[in-house]
């Protein structure tokens, strides 16, 4: 019974992909799209929509404690990635049928802050205050007594995989959008699943090799097991930290100051070293100084009203060539719009001035924004180029019953944020210059200056 319930996510995903394959009929040119898929999920793993992934498998893994095995851990990975796999499926197959991301829906406060719980628990759970398992009379149904998260449910893996991928990938990447632009445009709900389970797979694979990794370096006695559960808590918590942070409710700067000062007391940065202190726990109180210092910084940064975590005090002026300029400028180069009026007019205004109207979608818990917002939006060479070439304005599709900004979103076939349209001077758009994704400022700016031209 244990063991067949152990295999019926995996068998269940096997059963569905197979569908999805005999539907599709499996062409020269699915196998092309499927297996190029494949090979970008593997170089996606390292992106701010799939590093959070990482300490998860690797928590989850570490959570059985000296009861885990290889297999076992590579068990408990594949779990959760064939479920961010189904996920990424039906977002797949819905954004093939109508050009809609399924994640987009869930990116609210009610979702994001639930899992930003769920990580907040799970965590404590490493640190030994308690222990997540099913209620009793479920566990009695499912035949696995006292098994949870920590515990190695593989159906609660599963589950956690599927909810993962709704939360933690809400932006759109440019490979992404280029594997998915052949589904929309074709409307092929199937190709569109295809792609997306395989994309995922190969996310999953380098995930696989951590959660591996993370059941290689588990001691099976001592107490160096519990402080590797102690470290992969951590980054639970930090984890949680990061998803809560795209709420915007609270500056992340105090979050992540606090956090940074209570790891570094538990690392002893607070206390006295004596003569026989080993080398490693000078090396703990090293790193813990370090911390301790940093997360003083970002606390002082809350002052200052900064936000940014790699810059977290303020910037003044720089002197090149004879000429001071602004490094980091607080004000924003775009301003909101919301409805189809507002955008008739800032054309207008594009049109008189002779000058190309730029639009920027985005959203309130897309990370990718926030990046351009805090890094390429506040660089003073694309704020200049900005205020002289361009008249730059911004749409929030974060509300979804919104008709009237959803209406400027299908007008320009926006897929998801972050992306960019661009009208020329006479009022056209320039459909070979809409792009999504992150750009760095140098980058940025290079492609405002091309198109200015």
């Amino acid at each position: 019974m244990k063991k067949q319930i152990v295999m019926f996510p995996i068998w269940g995903v096997l059963l569905f992909s197979t569908v999805l394959f005999a539907d599709a009929g499996i062409s020269g040119g699915t196998w092309g799209i499927v297996g190029g898929a494949f090979i970008s999920g593997v170089l996606l793993t390292f992106t701010p929509c799939v590093l959070p992934m990482v300490p998860i498998i690797s928590s989850i893994v570490a959570g059985q404690g000296k009861d885990v095995t290889r297999t076992k851990a590579v068990m408990l990975s594949l779990s959760y990635v064939l479920g961010t796999a189904v996920t990424y499926a039906v977002m797949g197959a819905l954004a093939g049928a109508t050009g809609e991301q399924l994640q987009s829906y869930f990116q609210n406060v009610w979702a994001i802050g639930a899992m930003s719980l769920v990580f907040v628990l799970m965590a404590l759970s490493m640190f030994g205050l308690f222990t997540i398992q099913l209620p009793s009379f479920i566990q009695s149904k499912l035949g696995a007594s006292s098994q949870g998260i920590k515990g190695g449910n593989f159906g609660m893996v599963f589950v956690l995989g599927l909810i993962s991928a709704l939360i933690l990938g809400a932006c759109v990447s440019p490979v992404l959008i280029s594997f998915l632009s052949v589904a929309i445009t074709t409307s092929d709900a199937t190709l569109g699943a295809l792609t997306m389970f395989f994309l995922a797979l190969g996310m999953g694979v380098p995930l696989m090799i951590f959660g591996f990794g993370a059941g290689y370096l588990v001691p099976k006695a001592g107490m160096w097991m519990d402080k590797v559960k102690y470290f992969f808590g951590a980054l639970l918590l930090a984890v949680a930290i990061e998803i809560f942070s795209s709420l915007e409710l609270v500056n992340p700067l105090i979050l992540w100051g606090v956090y940074l000062v209570i790891i570094a007391v538990y690392l002893g940065a607070t206390d006295g070293l004596g003569t026989e202190s080993t080398h490693w726990q000078r090396f703990e109180k090293a790193v813990g100084t370090v911390l301790l210092i940093w997360g003083a910084i970002l606390l002082i940064g809350v002052g200052f009203g900064e936000r940014n975590f790699t810059q977290p005090l303020p910037k003044t002026t720089i002197t090149l060539n004879g000429e001071s300029k602004t490094a980091l400028s607080g004000a924003m180069p775009f301003e909101e719009i919301a409805n189809l009026t507002a955008y008739e007019i800032k054309k207008r205004q594009a049109m008189d001035e002779g000058k190309i109207l730029i639009l920027f979608f985005h959203t309130d818990t897309c990370p990718v924004c926030k990046h351009l917002r805090d890094t390429t939006f506040k660089d003073a060479k694309v704020q200049e180029i900005l205020k002289e070439k361009y008249v730059a304005v911004s749409v929030n599709i974060s509300d979804k019953s919104n008709k009237k900004t959803e209406e400027l979103k299908e007008m320009f076939g926006i897929f998801g944020p972050p992306g960019f349209v661009f009208i020329d001077a006479q009022g056209k758009e320039m459909e070979d210059a809409q792009f999504y994704g992150y750009q760095e400022p140098e980058e940025f700016f290079d492609t405002l200056d091309l198109l200015a031209e």
